[in-house]
């Protein structure tokens, strides 16, 4: 074969290979130390403030951050515009795991293993530093082998009962609302890595597995927990390289 013509045959593979790249490609894939989550409202008069703590946190590095809004204080006037069953249902199995009286906004959960009011931001800060980092789980990858699914793929680990693993959707923000009614009335409320959808998947028990589901954009999350709102093991997410 002659040289010329191998090298537009390697050039017109490599443009076929670009052709295709997923954006997945654009993004880094990160392992969190820490999984922080805010319950948030749009009908709460201390969340607007406490929903920037979770773009502050989300900013570091292996800290995987997240904004779940529920509709606890809809009766006030105002329907929160991003809240979902699913979110709730996660709300209440931490109340109950973590043996809270009544759930509350804005409530800070680390980790899946202690929870805090985000009203202090100080005293957040120091939650999170006193959190221990997530270890001894296993490796957790998310890729894109075709345009519109996503791959999970889960290493293995010493045997232990199943855990839920769970995909999320989200967006880094901020996603901003004006609200018109309520107690936050003629405010503009941010939210920032704002949880789109959650998907349990199938479960983990120390085996190597991998699981696919449709496009999970614009990042994407990956948790592996305890069933019932119980401790996180590992986590994995992505972040676009901007």
């Amino acid at each position: 074969m002659f040289p010329g013509m191998t090298g537009r045959i390697l050039a017109a593979a490599l443009l076929w290979l670009l052709a295709f790249v997923s954006p997945a490609s654009a993004q880094t894939i990160n392992r969190a130390q820490a999984v922080v989550e805010l319950y948030t409202s749009q009908g709460c008069t201390q969340c607007p403030r406490a929903n920037r703590i979770v773009g502050t946190f989300g900013a570091e590095n292996g800290v995987l951050a997240l904004t779940f809004p529920v509709a606890i204080w809809d009766y006030l006037g105002w329907h929160d515009t991003f809240a979902q069953p699913e979110f709730t249902n996660r709300h209440r199995a931490y109340s109950r795991t973590l043996r809270v009286r009544g759930r509350f906004t804005p409530q800070l959960v680390f980790n899946g293993a202690s929870q805090m009011s985000a009203s202090d931001w100080d005293e957040a800060r120091a939650m999170l530093t006193q959190t221990p980092p997530l270890a001894n789980g296993p490796d957790v990858r998310i890729t894109r082998p075709r345009t519109n699914r996503t791959r999970v793929t889960i290493g293995s680990g010493a045997p232990r009962a199943e855990a839920d693993v769970w995909v999320l959707a989200y967006d880094p923000g901020p996603v901003t609302i004006y609200v018109t009614d309520g107690v936050n009335r003629s405010r503009r409320i941010d939210h920032y890595n704002l949880v789109q959808w959650t998907d349990r998947v199938g479960g983990w028990n120390g085996g190597a597995v991998y699981f696919e589901r449709g496009r999970c954009a614009p990042e994407c999350a990956v948790i592996i927990q305890e069933p019932n709102g119980g401790r996180i093991i590992s986590a994995a997410y992505t972040r676009a390289n901007r």
